[in-house]
């Protein structure tokens, strides 16, 4: 990934991974789903659901493991791509963006398939502006994958099905 395909496509996955900072794509994403009522709702509700159990394992595991430095640090990568601090494995971005999207997906497979390519796209800009390796990346989604599902037991809110 170190060999660039054009600026304007490195400064468009650069802007899509820092927009999932703190995971606020998915809030901001959340938030227009749940203006909706029905079915949008509850599937807001449980990709955020899925989205807060994913980040409390995937930052528990985070300090579990020992640190692995960034591919950042290598001379390959470009020097705009910000300096991220922490360890890298494994990725809090993917595990937040396979947690959202799997959470919604289960509640309804239409809207999942709008977030789907979403949450691909920020775990591979991951990768490509050199804040991940790709394994980071796949451990961060199986996070992601496995907190959603742990989720689908869990009853729902009444008050979210109007």
């Amino acid at each position: 990934m170190n060999r660039r395909s054009s600026p304007a496509v490195d400064a468009g996955l650069h802007r899509l991974s820092i927009s999932a900072n703190k995971s606020l794509l998915w809030f901001a994403v959340a938030g227009a789903m749940a203006m909706r009522s029905g079915v949008s709702r509850r599937a807001a509700a449980r990709g955020l659901v899925a989205l807060g159990v994913a980040s409390a394992a995937n930052g528990s595991l985070k300090a579990l493991l020992p640190f692995r430095p960034r591919p950042q640090q290598l001379p390959a990568f470009l020097p705009w791509a910000p300096e991220y601090g922490g360890s890298s494995l494994p990725s809090g971005h993917s595990a937040a963006a396979a947690a959202f999207a799997t959470g919604v997906t289960l509640v309804s497979p239409a809207l999942g398939a709008a977030v789907i390519p979403v949450a691909a796209g920020v775990a591979y800009s991951r990768v490509h502006i050199g804040a991940h390796w790709p394994s980071d990346v796949v451990v961060g989604t199986v996070i992601g994958i496995g907190s959603a599902v742990l989720t689908r037991t869990w009853p729902q809110d009444s008050s979210l099905r109007q």
